[in-house]
């Protein structure tokens, strides 16, 4: 049982909404935050039987709305995206209001600006976790667990994750996506950060139940914020794909042709692609997955989770939002996940949710 009470922003869409169901199981007391009252209504009564569950109407860009609202609650949780166009302001304001947050932020750029809000958190006395979703927010738990396994400092840990239309209705994922696949994007090279073309330098990976994908450069925070905080010599990359694949190939279509060249051009076309994502989600697999390879002196562990994105994103937010509750994070400042986070029982109590991670072991050449 977690004390306190928490706000979720966007309790009532795709991702927040599983945020919300885990917490009210857990027997936290939760507001639905929503600019969407009366959808946040009909799911709050759907949870009547599950958990204490209320509703805020409230639009996460009306600052002075946003600050007086999140006052009121001891942790609020974001799990409205796009997060390079939220994820910031959201984060600089609860920062600004003295009160401790969580995000399920998968945007790089936006990624790197929270973080630079540490000192202000330590400051305000706050605790930020940023990133707390699949990926990232599992992936960087899996890869701290990966070198743990190799005793402390690896060669490298590469990425790797696929999606379904069939998997998600939100439009946020559908602008991710085309956002993480446009121009250039970090990847941790040769010990360094280095920009390279998102959509560029397949490679074949290997998981549990959907068999061999190529998958392809993905604009993502993991290699920006791993190396801050796992010793890693070579790399770390993250690289991802659409199920069925020819459908990373429409995607990728459409950024050669610079339709998705500017933010608002990635909006409209995210919008056309997600009133007609029915088509999509035709005849595909309601599944999504992770896998992280993480190596050292030709030793290679790997962990791979496969499941519904919406589980895969949000128990791990609502289990670190329930151990910030409990007082079993107490750094203050903003922090990505396996900057905070102990691998090993998180990964068992994520289990216990129905998150489960499979370890393969191999040596390599």
């Amino acid at each position: 049982m977690a004390t306190g009470s928490v706000l979720v922003l966007g309790g009532a869409g795709d991702m927040g909404s599983g945020v919300v169901e885990e917490l009210a199981r857990f027997g936290v007391k939760i507001d639905i935050g929503d600019i969407d009252a009366v959808r946040a209504r009909a799911f709050a009564e759907s949870l009547k039987d599950t958990g204490e569950v209320g509703v805020v109407e409230v639009n996460a860009t009306s600052r002075s709305q946003l600050m007086e609202i999140a006052r009121r609650y001891d942790l609020v949780v974001n799990a409205v995206g796009p997060f390079y166009k939220y994820g910031y302001i959201v984060a600089e304001l609860l920062i600004e209001a003295g009160i401790d947050g969580l995000d399920l932020c998968d945007d790089y750029d936006a990624a790197e600006k929270i973080l630079g809000l540490s000192d202000k958190a330590e400051r305000e006395g706050v605790t930020f976790i940023t990133g707390l979703g699949w990926t990232p927010g599992l992936s960087n738990i899996l890869a701290k667990m990966g070198s743990y396994e190799l005793g402390g400092e690896v060669d490298y840990i590469d990425i790797g994750w696929f999606g379904s239309a069939a998997d998600s209705k939100g439009l946020a994922v559908v602008m991710h996506l085309f956002y993480a696949l446009t121009g250039d994007v970090p990847m941790y090279l040769d010990g360094r950060i280095a920009m390279v073309k998102a959509g560029a330098s397949p490679r074949t990976f290997e998981f549990p139940t959907v068999g061999r994908l190529k998958l392809y450069y993905t604009g993502h925070p993991e290699p920006l914020t791993i190396p801050r905080y796992i010793g890693v010599s070579q790399r770390v990359t993250v690289r991802g794909c659409l199920i069925p694949q020819w459908q990373t190939g429409l995607a990728k279509l459409f950024v050669s042709l610079g339709l998705t060249s500017t933010r608002e051009k990635i909006e409209s076309l995210s919008k056309f692609i997600h009133r007609i994502e029915g088509v999509f989600r035709a005849g595909g697999q309601p599944l999504s997955g992770v896998k992280v390879n993480v190596g050292r002196s030709g030793r290679e562990i790997s962990y791979a989770s496969v499941g519904r994105m919406r589980k895969l994103t949000t128990a791990p937010a609502a289990l670190g939002a329930q151990m910030m509750l409990q007082g079993r994070v107490k750094e203050r400042g903003v922090h990505p996940p396996e900057a905070i986070i102990e691998p090993r029982h998180f990964l068992e109590n994520l289990s216990d949710m129905g998150v489960t991670a499979t370890k393969i072991i191999a040596h390599k050449e």
